[in-house]
């Protein structure tokens, strides 16, 4: 069993693959409450909701969503070997009549005819759950988590970020019989969201990262934020473990909220996982002590560390030796868009192109300090959104500490960027060069004639703004590739 993602342009291609007898699949959905009709019988590989990439042995789940509906394309998924397929009541006859002799499941619902699926295999498997959410650093937790527990036990683990209403039932789905330990992320931008993944996955082990503000258009105000965060730790059966972050402001709002054990990481002293001993490490990163264990991580920034802890934290619950968790830590490096170290012509770029939130923000900054270049710093932002009415004053304050960080210049790209680009020229310590575009290409270019061999250039902004165009266009225009150093 696989779990896959394929790019397609800019679109993700979902699978996850349970190889089982349709009929299963309908005792799930007849289990869950949901009256199906269902003809004939076959062997389901995989299940997926793009017909785009091939749907051979497939359960083929018709989807609704802004993009498109899915069961407009299932004469393509029955002509590309469909196996059988999960359609929306009313659907069915039309389906029947496209796929004559396939298993037909015809439901109220196929997103929560997807989630009731997930929901059985994941009671059917039945692995340990570890479930991550926090306004940043859920998926390198999640992958330090699964680096040190896969020295143990048998682990799957979110591919990606997939950790939405989508992606956390096809992320189950893929998790192979036998998985000892599922590591998921949980990530919403509504109330509620993160409480009905809970329904679905059951989680043992509820991690919070952090509470920032992130998606402060959908949840209002950073309490908005805490309380969504808060329902993966309310939603633990009191044998259950929360892992919370302790020198978080909202530390204490969410004991309050645990109803089970707990266990704090952090560096202050009311952590009892706590990162002691902190000093930069030859060569990068920091070297460190959880519990008298001498520990290491090869990545700058102290943010990195309480993501360890939070590591350290679920590895001690599931009862892994010190020794093999700093061995684990030690080996894991930095992933795609997240503090990935490129080298370019003798450039060095910090690519930070997944995500940014004020919080984050900072954090990539201080990082991007604390790192050794011969040459001069340059900051290449993008907009932060989804920060809804106070984008402005987030944006502003953002300008704030960049335009003191000590850099050499700071280029933005977008529309809200604009108010931080001005309130960073306003700093006493401000760069001689401070620039704004609203076009990465023609930002790409300019950058390229400042840049000097032995310049550090971090690249920062949220998804949308596709900021890694950027680092592709200097890439090109220096007619190299890339060198990952870090």
């Amino acid at each position: 069993m696989r779990r896959a993602v394929v790019e397609t342009g800019s679109r993700s291609v979902w699978r996850a693959d349970i190889r089982v007898d349709s009929g299963w699949i309908g005792e799930a959905l007849e289990a869950a409450g949901f009256r199906v009709e269902k003809q004939g019988n076959a062997v389901v590989d995989e299940v997926t909701i793009d017909s785009r990439t091939g749907t051979a042995g497939m359960l083929f789940v018709a989807l609704k969503s802004e993009s498109g509906d899915g069961h407009d394309f299932i004469a393509e998924a029955v002509s590309c070997g469909a196996a059988a397929l999960l359609v929306e009541k009313g659907r069915g006859a039309a389906a029947k009549e496209a796929a004559p002799g396939l298993p037909v499941f015809e439901v109220k619902d196929t997103l929560e005819g997807l989630q009731a699926i997930a929901a059985a295999w994941r009671k059917r498997v039945d692995p340990k759950v570890v479930a991550i959410t926090g306004s940043s650093g859920k998926t390198t937790v999640k992958e330090m988590i699964a680096a040190v527990l896969s020295r143990k036990y048998s682990v799957h683990a979110t591919s990606g970020n997939l950790n939405n209403h989508i992606g956390v039932p096809l992320t189950i789905l893929s998790m192979p019989e036998g998985t000892e330990v599922l590591v998921t992320e949980m990530g919403a931008n509504h109330k509620g969201e993160i409480a009905r993944l809970c329904v679905i996955a059951r989680p043992d082990i509820g991690v919070v990262t952090n509470i920032g503000p992130s998606h402060l258009e959908f949840f209002g105000t950073l309490k908005g934020v805490a309380q969504a965060k808060s329902e993966l730790i309310g939603s633990l059966a009191d044998s259950g473990a929360a892992v919370l972050p302790a020198d978080d402001e909202f530390f204490e709002f969410l004991k309050e909220k645990t109803r089970t054990p707990f266990v704090a990481f952090g560096i202050s002293d009311k952590a009892n996982v706590r990162i002691e001993d902190i000093e930069i490490r030859e060569g990068g990163g920091y070297t460190f002590a959880i519990g008298g264990q001498e520990m290491e991580i090869r990545r700058f920034g102290k943010h990195h560390l309480l993501n360890a802890g939070a590591a350290a934290a679920v590895a001690g619950l599931l009862e892994i030796p010190a020794p093999i968790t700093a061995a684990a830590l030690a080996e894991t490096g930095a992933f795609d868009g997240r503090g990935v170290v490129f080298d370019v012509a003798g450039i060095t770029f910090v690519d930070e192109t997944y995500n940014s939130n004020p919080a984050s923000l900072r954090a990539a900054v201080d990082a991007f300090m604390e790192m050794s270049f011969e040459g001069s710093r340059w900051l290449v932002l993008g907009d932060m959104l989804e920060l809804g009415k106070t984008a402005r004053e987030l944006h502003e304050e953002a300008g704030k500490f960049c335009g003191k960080a000590g850099v050499d210049g700071i280029i933005t790209l977008g529309d809200e960027t604009v108010e931080l680009n001005r309130s960073a020229a306003v700093q006493r310590r401000a760069p001689d060069v401070i620039s704004h575009f609203l076009d990465a290409i023609n930002l790409a270019a300019y950058l390229d004639g400042l840049l000097a061999a032995g310049d550090g250039v971090l690249v920062k902004g949220s998804r949308a703004m596709k900021m890694e165009i950027v680092i592709n266009e200097i890439e090109k225009k220096r007619d190299t590739e890339r060198r990952r150093a870090g």
